[in-house]
């Protein structure tokens, strides 16, 4: 029976470890997003706080061995998740704005926010290993059989976190059956010894009454929001202010479209009827990206028989523009819920039109941005056919620059404009040598005017175009082997973050 409580113990405290340590990115990605950094931190937070815990559970285990003393630690690490359910969110939120999302703020937040339940937690293995071991003949075979345990119960915890609870429970509501799992081993632990030990055993028993109407409430959602989701891949919320609705995802914005007349109302989404400037006649559009589906819609007010393919890895996305965004499905317009990069590899048609949004916020997929998938790109343009992308940076950043010198390495012609009315970038690539001066496009976008109705309109657009300019110490060539996107976003957004130097 002794033997039995054991392997729960360690069964359970070492899932909860696990399913903690997938759920931080969770918490962590709406204020720091989801790159290599966050998980970077993640993954480094969780082996310090195992290592300090092996070797805290090993001294005090030889200071006092009794379960009842391992139960005490359970139910401080209980303690520490309560807090997380309480305050795991304001604390992310107010460390993401003190330091501007950056990987030194993901590493403090991380280790705020899970450093001490986990040290706690590790704390139980070498400690029940202490405690169970009664032959020193036997001893290997007894912390064999508890570590197997333990990790077989990590396993569980990963997995089950990973595709079972993420996908269809709320955060706080996985964080209080997690609550509730280590509050139960606390007073299993403790059984036995309640009478030496009623104020633990009382802090126990509330705390899982507290994970139980935790995990049963509702959580109302703040003014003006009008869907929250957890999805695998990031924190999804729609917001409403006046005529316009929002869509995030983590703390970018997507999309955001008018009530009135359901188009989107981001400038640079607009932007992206620029392509027309370089083929006017272009009737079939892929879009690596959805949102809420609202470049796919501008398109069509210039093309109405446009025949329109989404690619989108996240199906929560897709959803939410069905349901909030006026989305449609019909014979051409067709979403498809997989990785641009495996889509593109199988696909057997081409496009006049290929479009990308995959390049903004903190966390960029660095497959959607090497040599290799513009090379994949170009095999699914027509000829004469466009691929234009959105950058949510300026043109002499480290980001940008690596784009641009990886793109005019695979595209004999590139241009880039200035998005008025915000910070972004659109590009425009085409593999031909185009010969065409600002002011020319800038006629032809006006004489295109008189076909298309565009606001902007294709001069303004055609107005905004930049002379690019590379620097070759910040413009690197991205490929499969070499694409550190997300440590040229951080170097950007850092130095933007700089003071201004006196003159």
């Amino acid at each position: 029976m002794k033997a039995l409580r054991f392997y729960i113990v360690v069964s359970v405290t070492g899932a909860v470890i696990m399913a903690l340590e997938i759920l931080s990115s969770r918490i962590l990605a709406p204020e720091f997003g989801n790159s290599v950094f966050v998980w970077g931190s993640i993954i480094s937070v969780f082996l310090a706080a195992l290592s300090l815990g092996y070797y805290l559970g090993g001294r005090l285990a030889d200071r006092n061995p009794e379960i009842a003393t391992l139960a005490r630690l359970i139910s401080l690490a209980a303690l520490f998740q309560a807090g997380l359910i309480l305050s795991g969110a304001p604390i992310a939120r107010a460390i993401g704005a003190l330091t501007h999302g950056s990987p030194s703020g993901t590493l403090l937040a991380t280790t705020i926010l899970f450093g001490p339940p986990s040290v706690l937690l590790a704390t139980v293995s070498p400690f029940v290993i202490r405690l169970a071991a009664r032959d020193l003949s036997e001893l290997g075979n007894t912390a064999g059989r508890l570590y197997a345990v333990s990790t077989a119960g990590s396993l569980v915890g990963t997995l089950l976190c990973t595709f079972v609870l993420i996908p269809h429970m709320e955060v706080h509501q996985i964080l209080s059956l997690l609550l509730l799992a280590t509050a139960l081993v606390a007073i299993l632990g403790l059984a036995g010894a309640a009478g030496h030990q009623r104020v633990y055993v009382a802090a126990a028993c509330l705390l899982a009454v507290f994970a139980i109407w935790s995990m049963s409430s509702s959580r109302e959602l703040p003014s003006g929001v009008v869907h929250f989701e957890v999805s695998p891949y990031q924190t999804l919320r729609v917001t409403e202010l006046s005529d316009q609705r929002f869509l995030y995802g983590d703390k970018t914005l997507y999309s955001a479209v008018s009530l009135e007349d359901r188009q989107t109302s981001l400038p640079y989404q607009r932007y992206s009827a620029g392509s027309l400037l370089l083929n006017a006649e272009i009737d079939s559009l892929l879009s690596i990206g959805m949102g809420s589906g609202g470049i796919g819609s501008y398109l069509r007010t210039a093309r109405p028989d446009l025949e329109i393919d989404f690619v989108e890895i996240d199906p929560a996305v897709a959803r939410i523009a069905r349901r909030f965004f006026f989305f449609e499905d019909n014979p051409k317009t067709r979403v498809h819920i997989e990785d641009a990069r495996q889509f593109l590899r199988r696909a057997e048609r081409q496009w006049d039109y290929i479009y990308t949004d995959a390049y903004i916020g903190m966390s960029i997929p660095f497959h959607l941005t090497t040599v290799e998938f513009l090379d994949e790109v170009k095999r699914h343009l027509t000829p004469g056919g466009v691929f234009g992308l959105n950058l949510a940076a300026g043109l002499h950043e480290p980001f940008p620059q690596a784009i641009l010198y990886t793109l005019t390495d695979r595209f004999e012609t590139v241009f880039a404009f200035a998005v008025r009315g915000s910070t972004n970038l659109f590009i425009l690539a085409i593999d031909s040598r185009v010969t065409l001066p600002k002011t020319e496009m800038i006629q032809r976008g006006s004489e295109l005017n008189q076909r298309y109705d565009l606001e902007p309109s294709l001069d303004n657009i055609a107005a905004s175009r930049m002379e690019i300019t590379l620097d070759p110490e910040v413009a690197v060539l991205l490929t499969d082997r070499f694409a550190p996107a997300n440590h040229l976003i951080a170097v950007g957004s850092k130095s933007l973050d700089l003071p201004e130097v006196p003159d």
